[in-house]
Order: structure tokens, then C-alpha cells, then sequence
């Protein structure tokens, strides 16, 4: 097994969670993607290639409890379907509204803004769901 889902599954151990075979089975297959940012329907398919009776209800009822228990985030990057990510290495989205590409912010980015929306308005932002949307250099120069 991946180093990265032992640590992972330990985190949700500590969270209160219970390590089961499908959690595990989800964990390692959102790891071995190739990209991050993985819908739903895609760890169907990325767990599907190791146990092709693995029901698709299934991966969206662990997916939402993993998210419950902080080892997944949910969020809704653009149009389209929300994605998935572990949450092992935090950090921030910045999509283009132009091209659509989206990038990656060091996750303390929004610190501050969370800092103040809490102190004047009494509101806890959750920053790792919350992607910045504008222009990329790119479509910003063009």
C-alpha cells in the first residue's frame, strides 16, 4: 500500500473514523490518479479497474463520509460536477474564467480574508472549498 494512504487512513482513524476495506479502496485509488481534482464518477472508474463490482453508490456514500470527516474536500471548481481531492496537501484553487485552467495556491492564501470575515461578521469561511475565480496571466495579457 501507498505511504500516503496509511498516513491518510491514520488521520481519519484520529479523526474518529473507521478504516474500512472500501475507504481504503477509495483512498488508494484517488492516489494513484493522475490528477488531483477527481469527480465522483472518475474514483468510480479508478476503483472499478481493481474491482469492476464495486458499486457506484458505494464510492458516493464514502466520499461523502470521508468528506465529514475532513480527509476529502468537495468542491466546486467550475461548471459541471463537483470534484474531489485528499486533503494531504492543502492549498488553494485560482481558476481562469477564460481558458479554465486552474492553479494552485499556497493554503494560507485566504488566511487572512477568513481572519476578517470571522472578526466582523462573526462568519467561519472554509477557505479549502472556496476557489478564486478571475483571469490567468495569460488570458489576462490576450
Amino acid at each position: 500500500m501507498h505511504e500516503a494512504a496509511e498516513d491518510i487512513l491514520e488521520r481519519l482513524r484520529g479523526e474518529g473514523g473507521r478504516v474500512t476495506a472500501t475507504r481504503r479502496t477509495v483512498v488508494e485509488a484517488m492516489l494513484a490518479s493522475a490528477s488531483h481534482h477527481l469527480t465522483a464518477a472518475d474514483v468510480v472508474e479508478a476503483v472499478r479497474r481493481t474491482d469492476p463490482d464495486f458499486h457506484p453508490s458505494t464510492v458516493y456514500r464514502t466520499l461523502d463520509r470521508l468528506t465529514e470527516l475532513g480527509v476529502v474536500d468537495r468542491l466546486q471548481i467550475g461548471p459541471g460536477p463537483a470534484v474531489h481531492h485528499l486533503t494531504v496537501r492543502p492549498h488553494r484553487h485560482l481558476v481562469c474564467d477564460a481558458c479554465g485552467t486552474v492553479q494552485e495556491a499556497p493554503a494560507d492564501l485566504l488566511d487572512a480574508v477568513a481572519d476578517r470575515a470571522l472578526s466582523l461578521h462573526g462568519f467561519t469561511l472554509n477557505p479549502a472549498v472556496s476557489p478564486l475565480h478571475g483571469l490567468c496571466a495569460t488570458c489576462a495579457a490576450g
